[in-house]
């Protein structure tokens, strides 16, 4: 682990990304050239949306087919809403948090403290020691349990060979982990009563969102990203994954998303043995609703869908293996500390030419279209 410390780093600043008054993300200088298709779209009640599903699920679409598994999560209401964070909270508690991650008492008299431009930290044993831990103030942590676990949880390289979203039919199937076979269920379980636990140190009640088995050698790992929602629709950041944060030219940003300052990824455990959690990481924490308006009626899905099925390129096919609508948070007001957000449909589009996943969003509200690859 002689290089963990910088590594982590980079990663916890690739995640902060401009957050706190930094500078907005790059984004494609060309998306003023891009005209769309002009549309009426197509809006209804939000408590009829749901019942409407399946004529969006079963219509037929010219560059892209929904996987038959594809589900949606149903909703009773929607608002927009601004989020403020609980500043520094995780200082107050820290020697409890780790305690509760490590699974015992465990003595951190001796850490690093400092501050840097993602601020204030704490920094626990960088120098080839396990376990490693860093806490910004404000909520961005990564806890790596033991050298296996961090084989797995830092590269990059590691091959994804399954990736399932939770409210997605899914076999059940097992896998051989480093001293025990799991199954995703399982997995999921062991997620779920961990991130039950955090709840005790201020965390919201989280829910899984998306599973990878990812390998390495013989062996196999489950890497699950964890959610808050709320009413029942979780809260992502407006450009999902942290491998990077640089505009493809294919990347294109609109309305509100046109300026995106805060990038907030949510949380992550990684299960490798039946030890269970032995990494975890979360980023700027949004924890508490500050204000909220609530909206009446949203774009319908196949509405939405169809917009972007005309918006995409004529030789492009794509394989849709996700599809829900989501809180996507996009700006951070320095003055205030306040992160909003706004409600899309959020589509993965994946090419299998490319190997790549891509997302499109559409604002249910406005109907402003971005389109980014992963």
């Amino acid at each position: 682990m002689k290089k963990t410390f910088p590594i982590i780093l980079a990663v916890c600043l690739a995640l902060t990304s401009c957050a706190k008054g930094k500078k907005p993300i790059g984004r494609n200088e060309k998306e003023k050239n891009v005209s769309f298709t002009d549309t009426d779209f197509d809006y209804n009640t939000v408590d009829r949306v749901s019942e409407m599903y399946p004529d969006a699920l079963n219509a037929e679409y010219k560059h892209f087919s929904i996987c038959s598994n594809v589900q949606i999560d149903k909703i009773k209401s929607v608002s927009v809403l601004s989020f403020k964070q609980s500043n520094g909270f995780l200082f107050d508690i820290e020697q409890g948090l780790i305690d509760y991650l490590n699974g015992g008492k465990l003595d951190i008299a001796e850490k690093i403290e400092g501050v840097d431009e993602m601020g204030a930290y704490h920094l626990m044993n960088a120098d080839s020691n396990y376990p490693y831990f860093t806490d910004y103030d404000g909520g961005s942590i990564v806890w790596i349990k033991n050298n296996y676990a961090e084989s797995f949880f830092l590269p990059y390289d590691n091959i994804t060979i399954e990736r399932y979203f939770f409210s997605n039919s899914f076999d059940d199937k097992k896998y051989q982990l480093k001293d025990c076979e799991m199954s995703i269920n399982e997995a999921i379980a062991v997620s779920s009563d961990f991130a039950s636990g955090l709840k005790e140190y201020g965390y919201p009640e989280l829910s899984p969102y998306e599973i990878r088995i990812e390998k390495q050698n013989d062996t196999y790992a489950f890497r699950i990203d964890m959610v808050q929602k709320n009413n029942n629709i979780p809260l992502r950041a407006a450009n999902c994954g942290f491998a990077g944060r640089t505009s493809s030219s294919k990347d294109i940003f609109t309305g509100k998303l046109k300026e995106i300052n805060s990038n907030p990824c949510g949380y992550t455990v990684l299960i490798c043995s039946s030890d269970g959690v032995e990494c975890f990481r979360n980023n700027e924490n949004v924890f508490e609703v500050y204000e909220q308006e609530e909206v009446n009626e949203i774009i319908t899905l196949r509405s939405a869908l169809e917009y972007i099925d005309d918006n995409l390129s004529e030789n492009s096919n794509y394989e849709v293996e996700y599809i829900g609508l989501e809180n996507k948070i996009f700006w951070n007001d320095p003055a205030t500390n306040l992160y909003y957000s706004t409600p899309m449909w959020t589509i993965s589009l994946y090419n299998p030419t490319e190997e790549k996943y891509y997302y499109a969003l559409l604002d249910c509200i406005s109907g402003d279209f971005s389109f980014y690859g992963q």
